[in-house]
């Protein structure tokens, strides 16, 4: 019996879908048939509106979101995070091969594809490497102001769709809304009236019918309003650009293409790309799953699921895809439709297969205003105005980082975005942990921490945690004279250190030099410890001289 478990515990790793594949019941199925419907039905306009934005074919954004999402299904971690194409990342991807090639041809396609190869193999390899750690210090108000300088980028780039413009998706934000506004006499009065009726009914399902998926409700009415154009003007009058048949493959075979004569020209772009799409795309999927979880109940293993988003990139670059990675809305439409397990994302794969197969004519006559009118909804979308103005009443770094970081993506560029929100992230990390809590004691919980001999008259007792390293030593002495203010160094100074997580040769210094000026005054230096993890250093540093081997405690 011991062998048979320990055989599917190493299966388990090796195979992560034999974890939830024994959950499955007909409760459960039935569960995940539903969710899995709507999710597929969900990213039908989603996954077209998005391969447009990454100027690459329609049909490219939905082999995006079947494949990946299978092979996320069966190696990923969470329950519920379903992969597929990302607002985020398709903006970085018109970005960076659009300075190579022309959207939509195949150059553009074969540097997307590379770069979903290359994309794959950084985030296995950080999967592998057990780096999951590492996104628990990227500070959350750099998350969400990159979101919502995306949202603001998507917006006026899809514009030129809503008023049947022609926009230059590579150019800055300011140079498209000059361009917009000088254009405007020769705006499609048709295209504007499909793409504003396709925002506002968005907009209204989403405030009073809630229940009802607003993409699909917008998409509907959209085509509706289209009709009837269509049919009171008629159908050569309109001039409305439609998206036009899709070349789809049952079986899309694609390679990345690393020749010296393809590769060479575009390879320090690409290389820059993948890794701001592979640290952007394992964030997002990593904040989504550890969400999700907490209100599921389920622990979520990061590392396994940056396996699973990076083997479903690796995959997807051998089947026609771009870079994909867990979805905001649909990972929560799953989760509250009642989704149970990753089922729910084959299923959705399997519904996206069918929908294609009987909807191509329906697809083919979709206008562009419509695709535009979803990309702004989506957009609007990712602006979260509660947190914006929560954010900007706060006074401190908290504030300064997210406008830092929303002015850079939307004026700067995605990609310096990304790079400064990594920065800015050490930054406030370091400044945290550079300034370790000092606070007195009360004293009625002071007595405590009292040794023999010592009264609470004549000594003040202190609680320390934190690291106290070379970096929080400015911090440390500060709070040292500060309450030497009322002593002078002459009385007894009681250190509660049992929370100290950290302790190297620069903070035993600074103690050091604390317990020197109270000997020298007349004073002496206690301190409390949890555990004995410290002793090398106290030792070593001088620390256990300084203070006295008696003078130090530790908590039982």
């Amino acid at each position: 019996m011991a062998n048979v478990l320990a055989s599917r515990g190493w299966l388990g790793r090796l195979l992560p879908f034999m974890q939830w594949v024994p959950m499955l019941n007909r409760s459960v199925v039935r569960a995940d048939i539903i969710a899995g419907v709507v999710a597929g039905v969900l990213i039908l306009p989603q996954a077209i509106a998005l391969a447009t934005l990454a100027g690459l074919p329609p049909e490219i954004g939905l082999y995006t979101a079947i494949f990946p999402v299978l092979i996320c299904a069966l190696f990923g971690s969470s329950w519920h995070v379903l992969s597929g194409p990302n607002t985020s990342i398709s903006v970085i991807v018109a970005l960076i091969v659009g300075a190579y090639a022309s959207i939509s041809t195949p150059d553009f396609i074969m540097y997307a594809i590379t770069l979903t190869f290359m994309v794959g193999v950084i985030q296995t390899v950080f999967g592998f490497a057990r780096l999951g750690v590492i996104f628990n210090y990227f500070s959350h108000s750099v998350m969400v102001a990159l979101v919502t300088g995306v949202g603001v980028i998507i917006i006026v780039q899809q514009l030129g769709n809503f008023l049947g413009l022609t926009v230059n998706t590579g150019e800055p934000v300011e140079d498209t809304l000059y361009n917009l506004f000088f254009s405007l006499p020769r705006a499609n009065v048709y295209t504007t009236m499909i793409g504003f009726s396709t925002v506002i009914s968005g907009l209204l399902f989403k405030r009073y019918w809630p229940k009802i998926p607003y993409i699909i409700a917008a998409v509907v009415i959209g085509r509706l309003v289209a009709w009837l154009i269509d049919l009171s003007v008629g159908y050569g009058n309109t001039d409305v650009d439609k998206l036009g048949y899709l070349s789809l493959s049952a079986l899309p075979l694609s390679a990345p293409d690393f020749s010296p004569t393809n590769f060479y020209e575009a390879a320090e772009g690409l290389f820059m790309g993948a890794f701001m799409i592979s640290f952007l795309g394992l964030m997002q999927s990593a904040v989504i799953a550890r969400a999700i979880g907490v209100k599921s109940g389920q622990h979520v293993n990061i590392d396994q699921e940056m396996i699973g988003q990076g083997l479903s990139n690796l995959g997807g670059s051998f089947l026609s895809c771009y870079p994909s990675c867990g979805s905001f809305n649909r990972s929560a439409s799953n989760y509250e439709t009642g989704g149970r397990t990753p089922l729910t994302g084959i299923i959705s794969a399997i519904i996206l297969v069918l929908l294609i197969i009987f909807a191509a004519p329906m697809i083919a006559q979709m206008p562009l205003a419509i695709v535009g009118g979803v990309l702004i909804l989506v957009g609007i979308g990712l602006i979260d105005a509660d947190y914006i103005k929560k954010t900007l009443r706060i006074r401190g770094e908290t504030r300064v980082v997210f406008i830092l970081t929303v002015v850079t993506t939307v004026f700067g560029g995605l990609q310096w975005a990304v790079m400064l929100g990594i920065f800015l992230s050490i930054v406030v990390y370091l400044r945290s942990v550079s300034r370790p809590e000092l606070d007195i004691v009360s004293a009625a919980e002071a007595h405590q921490y009292l040794p023999e001999n010592v009264t609470d008259k004549d000594s003040t007792v202190i609680h320390l945690s934190g690291s106290i390293f070379f970096g929080s030593t400015p911090t440390l002495e500060r709070g040292f004279a500060d309450v030497a203010i009322n002593d002078a160094h002459k009385g007894t100074l009681i250190i509660a250190g049992e929370y100290i997580d950290n302790l190297d040769e620069a903070g035993a210094t600074a103690l050091i030099t604390e317990a020197v000026k109270r000997r020298n005054a007349g004073g002496s230096m206690h301190m409390w410890l949890r555990n004995h993890n410290f002793d090398h250093v106290i030792r070593n540093s001088g620390l256990l001289a300084a203070i006295g081997e008696d003078n130090i405690h530790y908590v039982k």
